[in-house]
C-alpha cells in the first residue's frame, strides 16, 4: 500500500499537481481562512447595514474587475501552458495580455467614474465605492495567469499569503468603531496593488526583464480570442455578485448584509474545499486531454468521485450547524443568515461538479461556445428569479434564485457532454473505481 502510494506521489505528473495544489491551500487559507478572523470582528464592529453597503460596493466593483480579467485566467493560461517551451512566445503573450489588461483598465476607470456621478445611491456613498475601486488596478498588475500557465502557483500563494496577513492586521488595528467601515475595501484594496506589484516584478524576472510595447492590433486580438470567454464568465459573475448587487436595489443595507454574510461563509467553506484542486487541475488536465482523449475522460472521471466523497459530507456538516457557525462567525445581530447558509449549504457539492464537467472538461475541449450557452441560460433564469423573489423575501428569494441556478447549470453541463458524446457519468466506471480502491486498501 505505502508502495503503491509513493510511486503515485513519485509520478512527474503527480508530483507537479500535488505541488500546485499544496500551494494552492497556503493560497486559499490566506484568502479564506484569514479573513474568517476578520469577518467575525468586522460584523460586529460595523454592523450588518454598513457590511451590506461594502458588499453593494465591492459587488459592483466586481463587474469591472471581470472586464479588467477578461478571462485570461482561462484564455491567457491556456495559451501559456500550449507553449510553455518557447520562451519567445511567452514574452509575446504576456506583453498582449498585459498591456490588453492596461487598456481595459483605462476604459472601466472612465465608466466607472460616469457610474459615481450619475447614479444618487452611488454618489451618496462616493468614498467607499471609490477606495472599493482601486483593487481593479492590483488585479491588473498581478498575472496570474503567466503563473498558471507555468504551474507555477506557489508564486502567487507566496505573494497572496504576506499581503493578507498584513491586511488582517489591519483591520484589528485601523477597524476601531463603525465609522471606519471605509477602511475595510481601503485595506483590501492596498493590499491587492502591493501583491499586484510584486508578483508583477517577479514575472519580468522570470521572462529575463523582456516586455514589448504591443500595437493595438495585438490588443484587439487577444480581445477577440478571448472573448467567448470572457463573455461566459461574466455571465456566471453576473448569476453569483449580481446577487449581491440586485438586492441592494431591492432592499436595505441590512437585508443585504445578512445575504453577503451568510454566502461569504458558505463561500469560504467551498473555496477552502474546491480552489486548490480545481485550479491546478484546469492546465493538468488540459495537458491530459491534448496528449490522449480517453486518458483524459477517465481521469476525469476519477475525480468526479474524489469530488463527490469530499464535498457531499462538507455540505451536509454545513446544513446542520448553519445556527451554531452564523452564531460563532457572525454573532446575534445575524441570525437572519442561518436561512442563507442552510439554503446554500450544498453549494460545495453542486459546484464541485459543475466546475469539474463545465470549466475543467468543457472548456479544456475548447467547447467555448456551449459552455457560453450554458452560462447565459442559468443567468436569465437567475436574473428572472431574483426580480420576482428579491422583493419579497429579500436575502432568501436571493439564496433561493442561486441555488437554483447552481443545480441547473451543473445538469446542464452532464446533458450537453452527453449529447456530444462525452460520456462522465458512467456508473460502471464508478464501480468498478471504487471496488479497486477499496482492493487495495484490503491489501
Amino acid at each position: 500500500m505505502f508502495n503503491k502510494l509513493r510511486n503515485i506521489i513519485s509520478h512527474p505528473e503527480h508530483k507537479i499537481l500535488l505541488k500546485n495544489t499544496f500551494s494552492l491551500s497556503i493560497l486559499q487559507f490566506a484568502n479564506y481562512i484569514l479573513p474568517l478572523i476578520t469577518i467575525p470582528y468586522v460584523v460586529r464592529v460595523i454592523g450588518p447595514d454598513r457590511f451590506g453597503l461594502v458588499s453593494f460596493a465591492q459587488a459592483f466593483v466586481t463587474y469591472f474587475l471581470l472586464v479588467v480579467n477578461y478571462g485570461f485566467d482561462l484564455s491567457a493560461t491556456r495559451e501559456i501552458s500550449s507553449n510553455r517551451d518557447d520562451k519567445n512566445a511567452l514574452i509575446r503573450i504576456y506583453s498582449n495580455v498585459l498591456f490588453t489588461k492596461a487598456f481595459l483598465f483605462t476604459l472601466c476607470t472612465f465608466v466607472f467614474m460616469i457610474s459615481i456621478l450619475l447614479i444618487p445611491k452611488f454618489r451618496e456613498n462616493i468614498l467607499v465605492f471609490v477606495v472599493s475601486y482601486l483593487i481593479v488596478a492590483g488585479y491588473v498588475l498581478f498575472p496570474t495567469w503567466l503563473f498558471q500557465g507555468l504551474e507555477k502557483l506557489y508564486i502567487t500563494s507566496i505573494f497572496n499569503f504576506i499581503v493578507k496577513l498584513l491586511f488582517t492586521m489591519g483591520i484589528f488595528i485601523f477597524v476601531r468603531e463603525r465609522s471606519d467601515f471605509y477602511l475595510v475595501p481601503l485595506l483590501m484594496s492596498s493590499g491587492q496593488i502591493f501583491a499586484g506589484s510584486l508578483a508583477l516584478l517577479y514575472s519580468l524576472k522570470l521572462l529575463g526583464w523582456k516586455i514589448y510595447l504591443p500595437r493595438l492590433g495585438n490588443i484587439f486580438q487577444e480581445l477577440k480570442t478571448g472573448f467567448s470567454v470572457f463573455i461566459s464568465l461574466v455571465f456566471i459573475n453576473f448569476y453569483t455578485v449580481s446577487n449581491t448587487f440586485i438586492l441592494g436595489f431591492f432592499a436595505p443595507n441590512e437585508k443585504v448584509g445578512y445575504f453577503a454574510s451568510g454566502s461569504k461563509l458558505v463561500l469560504v467553506f467551498q473555496t477552502l474545499i474546491l480552489a486548490p484542486l480545481a485550479q491546478s487541475l484546469y492546465p493538468h488536465v488540459g495537458k491530459i486531454l491534448r496528449n490522449d482523449l480517453n486518458k483524459g475522460i477517465e481521469y476525469i472521471k476519477k475525480f468526479s468521485v474524489v469530488i463527490t466523497m469530499i464535498t457531499f459530507p462538507a455540505s451536509i456538516f454545513l446544513f446542520a450547524f448553519a445556527p451554531i457557525i452564523v452564531k460563532v462567525f457572525l454573532g446575534e445581530q445575524y441570525l437572519p443568515s442561518i436561512n442563507v447558509v442552510r439554503i446554500l449549504s450544498f453549494f460545495p457539492f453542486i459546484i464541485g461538479l459543475s466546475n469539474l464537467f463545465g470549466i475543467q472538461t468543457t472548456l479544456n475541449l475548447k467547447m467555448d461556445k456551449d459552455f457560453f450557452r450554458v452560462i447565459v441560460g442559468g443567468s436569465i433564469i437567475n436574473l428572472v428569479l431574483n426580480i420576482l423573489l428579491d422583493g419579497k423575501l429579500a436575502e432568501v428569494g436571493s439564496s433561493i434564485s442561486w441555488l437554483i441556478t447552481e443545480i441547473y447549470i451543473t445538469i446542464a453541463f452532464m446533458v450537453l457532454l452527453e449529447a456530444k458524446g462525452i460520456k462522465i457519468i458512467d456508473f460502471k466506471f464508478y464501480s468498478k473505481f471504487i471496488t479497486g480502491v477499496i482492493k487495495s486498501r484490503e491489501i
